[in-house]
């Protein structure tokens, strides 16, 4: 299996440091009681390790993985992405696309695509809005097409070191979704996260976790949980290793409800 993944932001974030706040109770609050409702399919998109590479100005960041095989076992495995954005002194706005495609000689085994644009306004160092319109489509989950519109607002409770911090995000999002069987559903749901970010020694951490319940039926819910390390190579490369989890409480039939990945990448930075 050959595997190789590059970013190439033109710079790099410097997330302040910053002490505990009693705003972050009401945001933990808020995010238990959680927020929208019945869907399937479910594909949460994390865009969390591209924000780290998110300087002032004009910025991009490039990811590609490739695994090919041939012989007893053929199959082309290809997933690319990216961001583009600028960030001012208040305002942040990106686009993140996202394209995977698996074909095993000439079936296509996945089919996946996305498209996030995102707005946020700084209030302070601490605290910041979102929102957001998402386009994506999965063959594989039987996702034909899903349209998300939302917002919220996000907190940093605790700072981590002098480049990290734990950010706590609450925010309602509207859902549009069709699936491959014909079903057509709209529904608002919960857009909340938890985000870690830090550095041990030179290895750069990122962990991210999400909740998305039906606001009418807590028991129609998605999580996810992800996270990422960065191992430095040198200046420009890195040995990237990240993990994945998500589940989905009403998948389509067929279609598991819950699913895992592992990914052992490099990653190589321009500024």
């Amino acid at each position: 299996m050959s595997l190789l993944r590059c970013v190439c932001p033109a710079s790099l974030p410097r997330p302040p440091a910053f002490g505990p706040s009693p705003f972050g109770a009401v945001l933990v609050a808020a995010a238990l009681c959680g927020a929208p409702a019945p869907a399937a399919a479910q594909v949460i998109q994390n865009y969390e390790s591209m924000d780290r590479a998110a300087g002032e100005g004009v910025y991009a960041t490039f990811a590609l993985a490739l695994d090919v095989s041939a012989g007893n076992s053929e199959y082309v495995d290809a997933d690319a992405s990216g961001a583009f954005g600028y960030k001012g002194e208040r305002n942040w706005i990106r686009l993140y696309p996202g394209y995977r495609v698996k074909r095993a000689g000439s079936a296509t085994v996945a089919d996946e695509r996305a498209a996030h644009l995102r707005h946020s306004w700084l209030f302070t160092e601490r605290t910041r809005s979102f929102a957001f319109l998402q386009f994506q489509s999965d063959r594989a989950l039987e996702l034909e097409r899903r349209v998300l519109l939302g917002g919220g607002l996000r907190h940093r409770i605790v700072g981590i070191g002098e480049e990290g911090g734990l950010d706590l995000g609450v925010g309602v999002m509207w859902e549009e979704e069709k699936l491959e069987t014909g079903e057509e559903e709209e529904l608002f749901r919960g857009a909340n996260l938890v985000s870690a970010t830090g550095t041990a020694g030179s290895v750069e951490l990122t962990l991210t976790g999400y909740l998305q319940p039906a606001l009418t039926d807590w028991a129609d819910h998605r999580i996810a949980a992800s996270g990422s390390a960065a191992v430095p190579l040198g200046e420009a490369w890195a040995l990237t290793v990240s993990a994945r989890f998500r589940r989905d409480s009403r998948p389509p039939p067929e279609v598991d409800p819950n699913d895992a990945g592992l990914t052992v990448g490099v990653r190589f930075r321009v500024n």
